[in-house]
């Protein structure tokens, strides 16, 4: 994570990618004018009817949110669209950094391991140690696969819970559900909770068929995340749900903040699941672009680019002649802001992550790291 220049000094314990407000404030660019590479956020976002459904609602901000939203329950799961799963297995949380935390609030009082298939997102880990936890890693294949005996050796008496994301970041990798299932079964027989973040699951066309989340009534031990940050381009709302068999539910709400969604999250996310124009376009548009930015950026020298499921590309630098944080820095003063990956555990300074955005805004970001890739 660190190299031996010393390069990349921030540590994993940093801002995600997405800090477009400290980037324009740090090089003195107008916000409107930056250009975000760095957060995994629909580019097309949000939807206009959402954008209607916040003026729409905007006077319910007067009240406090309602604090036993049934009716927000079961359009979600509804929305969510797998057998058996109602209103009683959904829960909700100020976006999925909330449930991420939420989960592990319960084991509080317990002296507990967390195992977490490296590189991932920081938060789970972040998440165990503010209750004291000790995180166990498990590093992932070169091609982000996951070895599950590795994972279940990693299993002690005191692992309480294992946290993955599918589709897989920062390499937008997405896991078949029979290899997922596989560990979740393994877990359950020791006691372990598993939490699964689907939160770019709506990217990929295989969406309905390796989701975990018609399997929870089966494993009481199986918690999966979704917001409506990503796909739906909306992280300023805040709003996220995980799905988990009634048990768990229970368990989370001893735990549950109050009162932690504010008024306009739920009218606002029922607006954009509703429209589904805004859903087709945005599944259209990603892979078009995905498909062309990884072309363009795989035909400069000394770039890898990983497959993705996602609206974001891992890219690895592989003739050592420049490093992920010196493009980061230099394509900063072109008013372009992308995610060096340096600060993920299991990756290093060789590692960076772009976000699909347009053509144009992609082949300008193109061009930038071809001139540094090549002088």
């Amino acid at each position: 994570m660190t190299n031996n220049n010393g390069e990349c000094r921030e540590r994993r314990f940093v801002s995600h990618g997405g800090d477009v407000w400290g980037f324009c404030r740090k090089y003195n660019i107008p916000l409107t004018e930056a250009l975000d590479f760095s957060g995994p956020i629909n580019h097309l976002g949000p939807s206009q009817k959402a954008i209607e459904a916040v003026e729409k609602n905007a006077k319910l901000i007067k009240f406090y949110p309602d604090p036993n939203p049934v009716e927000l329950c079961k359009s979600i799961a509804e929305y969510v669209n797998q057998p058996d799963v109602n209103a009683d297995n959904i829960i909700l949380g100020n976006g999925s950094i909330e449930l991420i935390y939420m989960i592990t609030e319960i084991f509080s009082k317990t002296n507990f391991k967390a195992v977490v298939p490296v590189p991932s997102f920081t938060e789970y880990e972040k998440a165990a140690l503010r209750l004291g936890g000790q995180t166990i890693y498990v590093q992932l294949q070169p091609d982000f696969s996951m070895e599950n005996e590795k994972i279940k050796k990693a299993i002690t008496p005191d692992t309480k819970i294992v946290s993955i994301c599918n589709p897989h970041s920062p390499s937008g990798k997405l896991y078949l559900k029979d290899e997922v299932l596989d560990l979740v079964e393994y877990c359950q027989k020791k006691d372990v909770i598993f939490s699964i973040d689907e939160n770019y699951i709506e990217f990929t066309d295989r969406e309905q068929t390796e989701t975990l989340a018609g399997e929870v009534n089966k494993y009481e031990n199986l918690f999966v995340i979704r917001s409506v940050t990503k796909f739906y381009g909306m992280p300023g709302i805040r709003f996220g749900y995980g799905v988990a068999a009634k048990s768990l539910i229970s368990k989370l709400l001893d735990v549950r903040q109050p009162w932690s969604i504010n008024s306009l999250a739920g009218s606002v996310t029922l607006a954009a699941f509703s429209d589904k124009e805004f859903i087709e376009n945005t599944k259209r548009t990603i892979v078009q672009e995905r498909i062309r930015f990884a072309e363009q950026l795989g035909e400069i020298p000394g770039l890898q680019v990983f497959p993705s499921d996602t609206n974001f590309l891992l890219v690895k630098i592989t003739n050592g002649k420049i490093t992920s944080t010196k493009i980061k820095e230099e394509t900063a003063k072109l008013g372009m802001l992308i995610r060096d990956c340096c600060t993920f555990v299991g990756l290093d300074n060789t590692y960076f992550r772009v976000t699909v955005r347009s053509d144009k805004d992609n082949q300008k970001l193109v061009n930038a790291i071809r001139k540094l890739m090549t002088t």
